[in-house]
């Protein structure tokens, strides 16, 4: 991770922070991002209490005179909960095509773990914190970092979190030795964080996942184009309710419309952007519901016009569970529940992109399920649309 140079830090140190474990170093910033952009992205984070973008004059050196300029800035916190949500969550983040750089404005504040070997723990009780979590995995000595993930808005964990090793070795160990293990009032769930971590040759080759598979977020976010943003869900029973998936899904983002058929033990949600999509397939992985646990896996839209699919992911079939073959025997006119924010009385929250504007799922705006439960298409009774 770029870190902030001794220039930056002594021209910050000029305005120093009330708090340092409140704020962030924010590098590699397109000269467009001012002051207000900055300030709406880290809103996702945490309560911002100021912000500043500074130029980088140093590239104004001779020999750099086309270079582009990249400026760098600070954002202040009004709780160090904020600083620590926007490290988890907004280094890389992408901004007019520049990813960005978040890290702690003291360079002797906290370890640079972005080399490290990080992996997700799931199912975490809501009385795990970060003291909690770096407690289970202290007996591997190279662990550098812990930390649960926490929603904004309730105060509460979202019930998974990361842990970081300098050692390859120690995060291999973990998964295989905490996966499973209690910790607090429920067994954890280990899996590796990101695809690059762990090395499993899958570069420009995604697998489709079987419905209750565990792959890494990195891996799930590539087995489908960006304008998927649909869950399936199965496994469910009977008494599941629209409540109980709302409750799920509505902290790992805007939930835009829910489909539900748990008589036949599944459901659709779709999410407000394909990361939050990919993020709730990894986090609600075999999480139970009313003692059964969840498989999901990715569900389909309906293609965008204009749309090119990349070839490396057209070349992989949709999984059949979710629609189509999945469904041979279903009544052609099945009898499906739906939900909407609005049909419930309230828009939960969103932890998207602080520029997405929140569209109602019956506007125009917002792409049709298709290949979802409902009456079959014409000329072929295994493809079901709205």
């Amino acid at each position: 991770m770029q870190q902030p140079t001794q220039a930056q830090m002594q021209q910050h140190q000029q305005n120093p922070p009330n708090d340092p474990t409140k704020t962030v170093y924010v590098g590699n910033l397109d000269p467009r991002v001012t002051d207000l952009m900055l300030q709406e992205l880290f809103s996702t984070a945490g309560v911002v209490e100021s912000v500043k973008v500074i130029p980088d004059k140093a590239l104004k050196r001779p020999g750099q005179y086309f270079h582009t300029p990249i400026n760098y800035g600070f954002v202040e916190f009004t709780e160090a909960r904020g600083a620590e949500q926007a490290l988890s969550t907004l280094n890389g983040k992408k901004l007019f095509n520049h990813d960005i750089r978040v890290n702690w404005a003291s360079a002797s504040q906290k370890e640079d773990t972005s080399n490290h070997f990080h992996i997700f723990v799931g199912d975490l009780s809501p009385e795990v914190n970060n003291d909690v979590l770096a407690k289970a995995f202290a007996s591997f000595k190279s662990m550098s970092d812990a930390h649960v993930m926490w929603d904004v808005h309730s105060g509460k964990s979202r019930g998974f979190g990361f842990v970081a090793f300098r050692e390859k070795a120690d995060a291999e160990q973990a998964i295989a030795t905490m996966n499973g293990e209690w910790l607090g009032s429920r067994a954890i769930r280990c899996n590796w964080a990101t695809q690059k971590n762990h090395g499993g040759g899958m570069a420009g080759q995604v697998p489709i996942m079987a419905p209750g598979q565990v792959l890494p977020y990195e891996a799930v976010v590539q087995q489908m184009p960006q304008y998927i943003t649909t869950v399936y869900i199965g496994n469910i029973p009977p008494q599941t309710t629209q409540q109980d998936l709302l409750t799920l899904f509505q902290s790992l983002g805007y939930v835009h419309e829910i489909r539900l058929q748990a008589d036949r033990g599944f459901a659709f949600v779709k999410m407000d952007t394909h990361e939050n999509a990919a993020m709730a397939i990894v986090t609600l992985q075999g999480v139970p519901i009313h003692g059964r646990p969840a498989k999901l896996s990715w569900g389909k839209d309906r293609t965008p016009e204009g749309w090119q699919m990349q070839a490396a992911v057209g070349a992989h079939p949709f999984p059949a569970f979710a629609f189509g073959a999945a469904h041979q025997g279903m009544p052609h006119q099945a009898h499906h529940q739906m939900w909407t924010p609005q049909q419930a009385g309230h828009i939960p929250h969103a932890q998207a992109h602080p520029h997405q504007h929140q569209v109602a799922p019956h506007q125009h705006h917002l792409p049709q399920f298709t290949h979802m439960v409902g009456a079959p298409r014409a000329g072929n009774p295994n493809n079901f649309g709205p």
